[in-house]
Formats: structure tokens, sequence, C-alpha cells
């Protein structure tokens, strides 16, 4: 069953690593889920972390452009295309490393590309019309992220109405005496598969008090977990199923 509040999910940890508060505080059971959610991400290869991303096209003030700036949650590229003005799709390769991409000597593959820092560096460089769509897995949102306390979120339903001084609260409208505090932003490994969060944790916790074997234990957990949903995803592929998953942050997170 998942624990879709983020505090019952610390709790969770505290409980099964059967220490209190004093010896496992929230802020360091935080820490753990956090880096356990890293690693998910570092090698979870499934369409729930898949996610594609559209750059604006390109006007007469970018053309001649030939970077793209690589989106904040991103963690592995998946494909890179060029769509030119008349529609026609392009792939983008890597073809060369970087020192022969940039040697002045080394004439580039037409649509390639490498990675450089936080960019894609492509060549040739950009023309009017032309819109670069990037698939990648990402990083989901932050396990606590909460929806900003606005109109949109409060009409759609992203926020819930409470009493005055209850933590968090932001009165909305301003001078309305009406109080809301933003519901947590949905995200698959807390909602959906809590699992393999819960086990690198646990991995975490137990390195820290010292319990070196039940670290070990609950890492090889983790780990299987983490298997088993890609073996899941490489069989289906196999046999030939259609998925088509989109899962997408909220632009309402403002």
């Amino acid at each position: 069953m998942s624990t879709p509040n983020f505090d019952a999910l610390v709790e969770k940890v505290r409980s099964w690593a059967n220490r209190d508060s004093d010896v496992l505080p929230d802020s360091i059971i935080t820490d753990f889920l956090d880096y356990s959610a890293d690693f998910c991400y570092r090698n979870l290869r499934i369409p729930p972390m898949e996610y594609t991303y559209s750059y604006p096209n390109v006007t007469s003030s970018s053309v001649g452009e030939t970077a793209l700036q690589i989106p904040p949650d991103f963690s592995e590229l998946i494909s890179l295309y060029r769509v030119d003005v008349d529609g026609n799709k392009y792939a983008l390769n890597k073809r060369l490393v970087e020192t022969e991409f940039e040697n002045k000597n080394t004439t580039n593959p037409k649509n390639s590309f490498i990675v450089k820092g936080e960019y894609i560096v492509f060549y040739p460089a950009a023309e009017l019309g032309d819109k670069f769509v990037i698939h990648y897995y990402r990083r989901l949102p932050d396990l606590d992220a909460t929806f900003l306390v606005n109109a949109t979120n409060v009409n759609v339903g992203n926020c819930t109405q409470v009493v005055q001084g209850t933590t968090g609260a932001v009165e909305y409208p301003l001078g309305s005496g009406t109080y809301y505090i933003g519901n947590e932003v949905y995200n698959w490994l807390k909602d959906e598969n809590e699992r393999a969060l819960l086990w690198g944790a646990l991995s975490h916790a137990f390195e820290y008090l010292g319990e070196d074997n039940k670290a070990l234990k609950y890492a090889e957990k983790q780990m299987q977990a983490i298997n088993e949903l890609n073996q899941e995803e490489k069989y289906r592929r196999v046999k030939g199923a259609v998925n088509t998953v989109t899962y997408e942050v909220s632009e309402l997170l403002g």
C-alpha cells in the first residue's frame, strides 16, 4: 500500500527501523529518502521515468544557435529530434567525442550532437522554424513537493482549505479570511511503488546506525525491486505491447 503523505512515509521508515525520533530525526530520514530516490532515478528505466519536452520553435532571434539547455530534471537521454519548418523529422545522433566535435579540422556529421556540461551542442546551427524535441529519463518532483496556493490550483482542487494557523497555510484571496495549503504533488515512486524507495531509505538508516548487515540486506532488496520493475518493462516490450504513458508535472507548480 502506498503512503501518499510524505510525513507518513517518514514515520514508516522510523517504524521499520524501530528507532525513535531522538535517534532518527525527521531531517535525517528525509535525507535518506532523497538518497534512495536519487538511486532509483539513476537505475529505473521504465515509462513513469520518461518525459518528452519540446523546445520553443526557432525564431529570427535564435537562428544560428548551436546549443540547447538540458532540462533540470534530466537523468539520461533517450532520443533527440529536430523538426524543420516543413515538418520533416530528423534524429540527432552522438557520433563524435567532444574533442573531435569541437576540433576546427573535423567536419561534423549532419544532425550530430555532444553533451557539454548543462548543454546539448548540435550541428548544423538552428534554422528558422526548427523545433527540437528531447525524450529522456528524468527525476520526479521532490517527494514532499506541494502545489502553490493560487487561483488556478484552488479552482482545480490542488489545494485544501484549512483553518488559520495551520502549518503552511496561505490566505486566499488576500483579506478573505479563507486559508489553504497546497496538496502534495504526485510522485510515482512515493504514490505507486514505495517499496524501492522504502528499502533504500532503510539501507541508509541502518548504515547510519552502524548495522551493516541490515544495511546490506535492504540495499539488496532495493536493487531487486528496481530490477523487477525494469524486467517487467523489458518483458512488455518483447511481447510487443504498445505503452504510451505520459507523466507530466503540472505547470501549476508555478
